[in-house]
């Protein structure tokens, strides 16, 4: 059945050693894409410029200013003259400023104190991101204030389980390695039918006694190879830099990944069966691939926030599934059920995928 397989393996090998291309996009590729997500994608705010207009220096007053001084998150200013303060806010030489009314300790014995934030609103995110860094300072300044002063209250403790460090990066490349994978697997498999096609040699596969199962199945081996050695070159070069934790099973991450990879490449070769162009085939591999993971599949925006039809494609396609099995393995551990959900999703796909390249090219070929 696979009697010209072997052939067409070595055709295929011999002209990746021809086009150096291939190995950029395998092996150099991934890793700045790494490097770019890594380091430019973060949903962190350090430091914040913050302006203190506080009118006494009471101990309650000196408590809240020295917490946020002694605080990486924040470059501060402390000025007693509001309009000053007010001034740095419009003009954006600070982020946020803190208000603390004149006799703010008085006030606070009598259960009247009063803390404004002023926040600059023309960057929404930064603005909320800012605000709930000065709520999380000011409750700990206020605590050891009360502590000081021996008064008895009720403690309350917060931890971010499974990302305690609150690092953006992990929750963010976790999935990025996705979308990376994506990218990567995609454009390497678009490419292998149209360059057929660009070169005039599809006419001498199409003469051969080779079918159109062994043609596609040469190129998804090989691309399918390229693929899984980009995936841990992105593993290593990211754990390597930004140290993710791995909490769940490595063997179930690899095998998800490889899975994923497989299923990418097919619909690569998918995309260039179909459209027979290179150009073509790279446009439609981001549109198809790479657009729908960063946008649909809850990597950076959560689909609960979105419109129900939305959603439902999110629910459809297939990197919805593996960024939170890739979160479930590395940052949390255990649901086995969702894991093996996961593998079952991505080898339908997959072999979907596969089924219409060969119908596809088996078609081309009459």
């Amino acid at each position: 059945m696979f009697k010209y397989l072997p052939l067409l393996l070595e055709k295929e090998y011999k002209q990746i050693l021809k086009d150096k291309s291939v190995f950029v996009l395998a092996f150099i590729f991934p890793i700045i894409l790494v490097l770019i997500y890594g380091s430019a994608i973060r949903m962190d705010v350090k430091p914040v410029k913050l302006a203190i207009c506080t009118y006494n220096q009471s101990v309650l007053e000196r408590t809240i200013t020295q917490e946020f001084i002694g605080s990486e998150y924040y470059e501060v200013e402390v000025t007693p003259d509001f309009s000053k303060a007010r001034k740095l806010l419009e003009e954006d030489k600070v982020d946020v400023l803190l208000y603390l009314q004149n006799n703010f300790a008085n006030e606070v014995q009598k259960g009247n104190g009063q803390v404004i934030i002023y926040a600059n609103g023309v960057e929404a995110q930064l603005a909320e991101l800012s605000s709930m860094y000065l709520n999380g300072t000011l409750a700990k300044a206020v605590e050891k204030f009360a502590n000081s002063e021996g008064s008895k209250r009720i403690s309350i403790n917060t931890r971010n389980w499974f990302n305690e460090a609150n690092e953006s990066v992990w929750f963010l490349m976790s999935g990025q390695y996705v979308s990376i994978i994506t990218l990567m697997s995609i454009f390497l498999g678009s490419f292998v039918i149209a360059r057929e096609w660009d070169r005039n040699t599809i006419e001498t596969l199409a003469t051969t006694k080779a079918s159109a199962l062994e043609i596609v199945l040469s190129k998804v081996i090989v691309y399918y190879l390229l693929a899984l050695w980009s995936m841990l070159i992105v593993l290593t070069v990211g754990q390597t830099l930004y140290l993710i934790p791995i909490r769940g099973s490595i063997i179930s991450l690899l095998v998800s990944l490889s899975i994923y990879a497989l299923e990418m490449i097919c619909l690569g070769v998918l995309i260039s069966s179909k459209l027979k162009n290179q150009f073509l085939c790279a446009q439609m591999a981001v549109i198809l691939g790479f657009l729908p993971t960063v946008m649909l599949s809850g990597l950076i925006f959560d689909l609960r926030a979105v419109q129900l039809f939305i959603r439902i494609i999110g629910a459809i396609i297939p990197p919805t599934y593996e960024v939170k099995a890739m979160r479930i393995s590395m940052l949390s551990g255990g649901q086995t059920g969702f894991i093996m959900l996961n593998f079952v999703i991505q080898l339908f796909w997959c072999s979907v995928f596969f089924t219409l390249a060969v119908i596809q090219v088996k078609k081309d070929c009459k």
